[in-house]
């Protein structure tokens, strides 16, 4: 089943250092990105929007530097995520209502941008 994320979450995995070192050779083939429901091919993660639905499907993943086997894009990405201590998350809601919804989230220990 593929998995669903945010551009935001997306370009976070996909930053992320301990999973995507600059000197080594892990790179990944053969996933298929949506980005609001159209296939992203190769325009780069940087392109896509933080609000955008994107879903995570097959792929591998070779030279793995979490876990010792190739694992397919998506479990990588599960793999990421389930280290992760915080999360973002898109919040809508009636405008007469955003400094509520503000102060809920900073009440929780959230931050707000």
């Amino acid at each position: 089943m593929p998995t669903k994320t945010t551009g935001a979450e997306f370009k976070r995995f996909y930053e992320d250092s301990q999973f995507w070192p600059e000197d080594t050779d892990t790179y990944h083939e053969e996933e298929t990105v949506l980005v609001n429901g159209e296939d992203h091919g190769d325009k780069g993660y940087e392109n896509i929007p933080d609000d955008a639905v994107v879903i995570l499907n097959h792929g591998i993943v070779f030279n793995a530097q979490v876990g010792s086997d190739e694992p397919s894009f998506e479990t990588y990405f599960k793999r990421w995520r389930k280290l992760q201590t915080t999360t973002s998350i898109i919040v809508e809601c009636d405008l007469t209502k955003r400094d509520a919804v503000v102060a809920a989230i900073r009440a929780a220990g959230g931050r707000v941008a």
